[in-house]
């Protein structure tokens, strides 16, 4: 995270604690199971893709807006995977997220294959799906494919019925 080198230790600190909490309310808000928050990476599992999609959204909106310790706005990226749950699962689920988080930008909501097609099956509402083809990650040389959830702007039509 960029800000661990831009901050004071305690004013950043002080950030992560704020975030973990905030992360944590929101994803439990939103109906999320087995939620885990360390460091700067929140982890969820949701019922249906579009719920997932919702709590995406709901964390992002929650994060831009929150007054943060240090002053300054933050935006997260969210990756989102949909795996069958079973025996190895979640990591297999977590890699294809952390890799999304890495090619997706602040304010970006990466799907997998997988999540996308589902969020297609259970009806976009507002949402759209952008095909992004395969998109490069920051910190390495490999590429990943992924999809970018679309939604309208906070003050639009809002999240899909």
């Amino acid at each position: 995270m960029r800000l661990s080198r831009e901050l004071a230790p305690e004013v950043f600190d002080a950030l992560l604690e704020e975030y973990s909490r905030l992360l944590g309310q929101v994803l439990a808000g939103m109906g999320g199971q087995d939620i885990e928050v360390e460091t700067d990476t929140a982890v969820a599992a949701f019922p249906t893709a579009r719920q997932g999609a919702l709590a995406a959204l709901a964390a992002q909106r929650a994060v831009a807006a929150h007054a943060w310790p240090h002053g300054s706005s933050l935006a997260i990226s969210v990756g989102l995977d949909s795996s069958e749950a079973r025996a190895g699962w979640v990591a297999a689920a977590l890699l294809r997220c952390s890799e999304l988080c890495d090619a997706a930008e602040g304010g970006q909501i990466f799907l997998t294959q997988a999540a996308s097609g589902l969020l297609e099956e259970e009806g976009l509402g507002d949402f759209a799906v952008r095909d992004l083809g395969d998109v490069p990650l920051r910190r390495s040389e490999r590429w990943v494919r992924a999809y970018e959830l679309v939604v309208p702007a906070a003050g639009d039509a809002g999240a899909p019925a």
